[in-house]
C-alpha cells in the first residue's frame, strides 16, 4: 500500500474535511512523512508503518474521543512545539488565543517584568510568555508533579527559562512571600455536574473542576490578590466563556 492509497483509504470513512487530523497523525506514525510536502513527494512509495497502527489511532480520536494532543504527544501553540505527557490537560485553542492577546499586553506594559503562571499544565502559558517576552521572569505553579515536569521539558524544549513550583494554586506563593506583577490562569472552572467520562478518561479531572462552585478559583484568587500581586497587578484568567479577563 502507497502513502496515497492509505490516505485515501482513510478519508472514505473519515471525509475530506478531516484532513488535518488525518494528516497530524499520518505524520506520528511515519518515519519519513512529516509534512505535506514529504507527502506529495513520496505519496506513491510504499508505507512505513503498519496500517492497523495508522488506523487505531484515527479512531482513538473519531470514535474515542481522544485528544489529539494526547495521540501524537504534542500540539502547536503560539507557534511553539508543546510536548504533551499523559494525563495532562491538552492546551485549547481558545487559550492559545488569550495566550496571545495577553503577551501583546504585555509588550504595551514593559514595567511588568515578573509574572506566574498558576495552574500551568503544561506550561504552554507560562513558556509562550517568556518565549515572546524574554526579559519577564515566569514562574509556573501546578499541584500536579507531573504537570511541573512537562512544563519544565516544554521550557527546555523551547529553549526558555521558567521557575517551577509544585504548589496548590497560590498557596505556595503566599507561604514562600512571593509576589508578581502579573498572574496568568486558566484554572479549573467546568461545573461537575456537566463531566462526562470522556473528559476525565484522557486527563485529570482537576484540570476541569476541582469544586462545586465553577467560579471558586475566580473568587479566592481574587480575595487574595493583594498577597500575591505587587502595587498595580494585573491577574490575566480565562473565564467560563473561553474569553479574556483582566483583573
Amino acid at each position: 500500500m502507497t502513502y496515497l492509497q492509505a490516505i485515501n483509504k482513510v478519508k472514505q470513512k473519515y471525509h475530506g474535511d478531516n484532513d488535518v487530523v488525518i494528516f497530524t497523525i499520518l505524520y506520528k506514525v511515519s518515519r519519513k512523512i512529516k509534512n505535506k510536502l514529504d507527502f506529495v513527494n513520496l505519496r506513491n512509495q510504499r508505507i512505513d508503518f503498519k496500517f492497523s497502527r495508522f488506523t487505531n489511532l484515527l479512531i482513538d480520536y473519531f470514535e474515542k474521543q481522544k485528544p489529539l494532543g494526547q495521540i501524537v504527544g504534542s500540539t502547536k501553540f503560539c507557534h511553539l512545539t508543546i510536548d504533551i505527557f499523559k494525563n495532562i490537560f491538552e492546551p485549547r485553542t481558545e487559550t492559545e488565543i488569550i495566550t496571545d492577546t495577553i503577551i501583546q499586553y504585555l509588550h504595551l506594559h514593559p514595567e511588568f517584568k515578573k509574572g506566574a503562571d498558576l495552574c500551568c499544565g503544561t506550561g504552554c502559558m507560562g513558556v509562550s510568555i517568556k518565549k515572546y517576552c524574554p526579559h519577564i521572569h515566569m514562574t509556573c505553579i501546578d499541584i500536579n508533579p507531573n504537570a511541573i515536569d512537562n512544563t519544565q521539558h516544554n521550557a527546555l524544549l523551547n529553549n526558555v527559562k521558567v521557575k517551577t513550583i509544585v504548589g496548590d494554586f497560590y498557596q505556595e506563593l503566599i507561604h514562600k512571600k512571593l509576589k508578581f506583577d502579573f498572574i496568568v490562569c486558566n484554572p479549573p472552572y467546568i461545573d461537575p455536574k456537566k463531566i462526562n467520562w470522556v473528559m476525565t478518561k484522557y486527563e485529570t479531572k482537576i484540570s476541569f473542576t476541582n469544586s462545586n462552585d465553577p467560579l471558586f478559583f475566580y473568587k479566592k484568587l481574587i480575595h487574595n490578590k493583594n498577597k500575591i500581586l505587587n502595587k498595580h497587578g494585573k491577574i490575566f484568567f480565562e473565564n467560563q466563556n473561553a474569553e479574556l479577563l483582566i483583573i
